[in-house]
């Protein structure tokens, strides 16, 4: 799922002198957090990210980045334009959202020198109110297609009860007891190598902006990559808890691909996470 945004005109200084007057909103029940990127190479990039009233065209509450690029806003329910801010890029502004007390997004924001950007806003997670309280079960994972796969044999398969018997913590410290995987820093998912590639040699996509053999990763069936790039947050995803993963996937090589993770570029193979709820 994607949030299609659209440039708007304007200055960068007076928008973030307006919205850094805002008072800050106590006992706030909706957090909307990520990264801000330059759509044209994928790096994260410093700026401001807000959240507006459509109506009123006010921004409600703001954050600056941090180096990584990395934000968080929280406020009440309500429907809200997600807009972003840099210093010799155009602004950001997304469709209306509409949003629940106890909602939890975490996004990934493009914005660009010149025009639009190519890619959407990606959703990386989206929790919603009702989910929060309700584990996700086997048979919720049974209706993701994940025991279907697993029974004819396609690719590796950890379920619940095999993430807790490896008494392991996080998901990089999984990753590095999975046949066929190498994983360098258990912290930074950029080191990984998949070394069952259908005879494509493997390869390492630390600091690779353009990879002929990527990794890909899905959270809950949605792809979260960069085609072909690294990012702050799948390299980041080496550190999520393991007690917030249902199941996880791994396809080693196109030969174990099925089709709906199946993208042009992800030769090498992709990682698919199922999160837990509750």
């Amino acid at each position: 799922m994607g949030i299609h945004c659209r440039c708007r005109s304007w200055h960068v200084a007076a928008v973030v002198l307006v919205v850094s007057a805002l008072p800050s909103i106590a006992r706030a029940q909706v957090v909307v957090r990520g990264v801000l990127y330059d759509d044209a190479t994928g790096a994260a990039v410093t700026g401001a990210v807000m959240l507006i009233d459509p109506h009123s065209d006010a921004a409600v509450v703001h954050a600056a980045t941090d180096s990584a690029g990395a934000f968080s806003l929280q406020t009440r329910d309500g429907v809200y334009q997600i807009a972003a801010v840099r210093a010799g890029y155009k602004s950001v502004l997304s469709a209306p959202v509409p949003l629940q007390n106890g909602e939890r997004l975490t996004i990934r924001v493009p914005i660009a020198q010149n025009g639009d950007p190519e890619h959407k806003i990606g959703v990386v997670e989206h929790i919603r109110p009702d989910q929060s309280k309700v584990a996700r079960g086997q048979d919720a994972l049974a209706s993701t297609g994940f025991d279907g796969r697993r029974s004819v044999g396609m690719g590796l398969h950890y379920d619940r009860q095999k993430l807790e018997s490896s008494n392991r913590e996080t998901l990089g410290d999984f990753l590095q007891t999975v046949p066929g995987i190498s994983l360098h820093d258990p912290n930074s998912t950029s080191s990984l190598q998949m070394n069952r590639t259908g005879g494509i040699p493997p390869m390492t996509f630390a600091g690779s902006t353009l990879s002929s053999c990527h990794v890909g990763w899905f959270i809950d069936g949605q792809r979260v990559d960069l085609p072909g790039r690294s990012d702050p947050l799948t390299d980041g995803l080496g550190s999520m808890r393991l007690d917030n993963i249902e199941a996880i996937e791994v396809f080693r090589g196109i030969s174990e691909m099925p089709a709906q993770f199946a993208d042009p570029d992800l030769r090498c193979g992709a990682i698919a996470l199922w999160l837990k709820r509750g």
